[in-house]
């Protein structure tokens, strides 16, 4: 037995035979609604998405050539390209003694609770993954070597990680942080270049599409009050991507954090980079247990080489993998069988109230409303490629780039929505108790994404009339046939909507009563009284006369 795990196959086997159980969960388990609205990138490549760099559609465009359909479609290649993540970490650890302890590398692998979530599903970390692990091997290979391999393998990691997750750049930052000293090679300068170039696509898609990724994350995205548990859960989650391991794991990177070797180095300062960071972030809103995922990979290679150097940790890190592995067990079968738990998860039942929903739509056009998830899902199990709206006061989402999704006519329809709305006839129990809300044969509604207004140096007299100028495009603003417009008044995180009418070149409204100073306005307006308001010009500054 010795002699088997201390065999130069003994990780390429199990990683292989990981594989295929991440391959054969992939195809028992049903999608979760994120990946099947990467899914619906991969229906319409391009060098950018609204949310997310591109990779994420190629890797399931190239488990689409395997897999015509189903989920293997969409996480095939996932599980391949995790296990050669799994075993270039393998390849980074240095220690004399790492074969004769390569059950412990396994053990650490299959215990890392987010790598046993990122076996099977298809989310941007995947790839991320993949490519942070092959630029920590051109980072050792740089510090070791400093050889064209080495340089070229950053550059193509480096872009390949950018490609992936906008995360990459805390990445390269931390790293570049632990060594300053690369910053006089000349060639990192170059290599850095060669990584912009590469990139270089998507930084044109990101000009042409007006910077939408970038508005989002930076500007857009919905912020709330401060909760404190924003901060607890992302302490919470440090602990969670680790799993019940956690107390050992993070004894042995305290225990380390002297040592002086610059590559280990560079482990920590991710490591603490990406905690600080977040931990940051937490008080302006909720931080994504994924969001770390990266601290992953220092916090294999780190506790191995402790672990090694203090035997007598070995039995306590012994137990607590070893409840790991039956908890995670225990998850993998409960995930992959919807039913043999009262709860449902969030990739239960998708198949079922999918079929509901076309049950009762009787051949109206499904109209989604503030909800890329649902729209992705049933586009994916339906195969039919449905219609999604965000209105003004919801987030913006892919729908609203897709070409076939900004311009249309709808002459009967049925609107679906995850929140009652007065004019709902119609449920259908989603999961758990949720519900999905319908109205039935709604007549006509129209949409022109390119039907906006700019606004000029617009000033808002205080509860009296005000005429604000807008340039528009004529010809488009009067195919949408009896259009209502509104202005919504924004001061921080208040907001408020009045009616206004379109004469001429102006908009004219009443400002209603506010206890606050708006500072920004925007144009919102919908075709159908049914159908909320949709956004028709960007949020701008205010001039407000008391």
């Amino acid at each position: 037995m010795k002699t088997i795990l201390q065999s130069k196959y003994t990780v390429p086997v199990f990683l292989i035979l990981l594989m295929l159980v991440n391959i054969l969960q992939g195809y028992s388990t049903e999608l979760l609604a994120d990946e099947a609205y990467y899914w619906a990138y991969s229906k319409n490549l391009d060098w950018g998405y609204f949310d997310h760099p591109p990779m994420i559609a190629l890797w399931i465009t190239i488990s689409k050539l395997f897999f015509s359909s189903g989920e293997l479609s969409v996480r095939f290649f996932s599980s391949i390209s995790l296990t050669f993540s799994f075993y270039f970490v393998w390849l980074l650890i240095k220690h004399p003694l790492k074969r004769e302890y390569t059950w412990l590398f396994l053990l650490l692998l299959i215990t890392t609770s987010l790598f046993n979530v990122y076996g099977f599903i298809t989310v941007p970390d995947t790839p991320l993954v993949f490519f942070f692990s092959l630029f920590l091997i051109g980072y050792q290979k740089y510090i070791l070597q400093k050889n064209f391999s080495s340089y070229a393998i950053l550059a193509i990691a480096m872009a390949g990680m950018l490609y992936s997750k906008y995360h990459a750049v805390l990445i390269i930052f931390f790293v570049l942080l632990s060594n300053l000293k690369v910053l006089k090679d000349w060639k990192i300068w170059l290599t850095t270049l060669a990584t912009i170039i590469l990139f270089s696509p998507h930084l044109y898609w990101q000009y042409v599409n007006d910077f939408a990724s970038i508005k989002y994350h930076l500007f857009e995205r919905n912020t709330k009050s401060y909760r404190i548990d924003y901060t607890t859960n992302h302490i919470l989650n440090l602990i969670a991507i680790i799993g019940l391991t956690f107390p050992i794991v993070y004894l042995a990177f305290f225990k380390r954090l002297k040592i002086k070797d610059q590559f280990e180095k560079a482990l920590r300062f991710l490591v603490l980079g990406f905690a600080i960071f977040f931990f940051i972030s937490s008080f302006k809103s909720r931080v994504q247990a994924q969001w770390v995922v990266p601290i992953s990979i220092p916090l294999i290679i780190i506790p191995f080489y402790y672990l090694i150097d203090n035997p007598k940790k070995i039995k306590a890190f012994k137990i607590l993998a070893f409840i790991t592995i039956v908890v995670t067990i225990a998850l993998r079968i409960i995930i992959a069988n919807d039913g043999l738990v009262p709860k449902q998860f969030e990739m239960h039942g998708n198949k079922k109230w999918v079929q509901k929903l076309d049950n009762t739509l009787k051949g109206n056009t499904p109209l989604f409303l503030n909800s890329y998830q649902n729209t992705s899902i049933y586009w994916f199990y339906s195969g039919k490629k449905p219609l999604q709206i965000n209105s003004w006061n919801s987030r913006k989402n892919q729908y609203d780039l897709y070409d076939y999704n900004k311009n249309f006519n709808l002459e009967k329809f049925s609107l679906i929505t995850f929140n009652r709305t007065g004019n709902a006839t119609d449920s259908i129990i989603k999961k758990n108790k949720s519900l999905l809300f319908i109205e039935h044969n709604i007549i006509e509604y129209v949409k022109r994404g390119n039907a906006t207004f700019e606004l000029n140096n617009p000033v808002v007299n205080k509860e009296n009339k005000s005429i604000i100028n807008v340039s528009y495009n004529t010809e488009l603003i009067s195919e949408l046939k009896n259009l209502q417009l509104y202005i919504v008044f924004k001061y921080e995180r208040s907001r408020n909507i009045t009616q206004a009418k379109l004469i001429d070149n102006t908009i004219v409204f009443t400002t209603p009563k506010l206890n606050w100073s708006p500072s920004h306005i925007q144009i919102v307006g919908t075709t159908n009284p049914k159908v909320p308001p949709l956004r028709f010009s960007h949020m701008v500054e205010c001039s407000y006369k008391k």
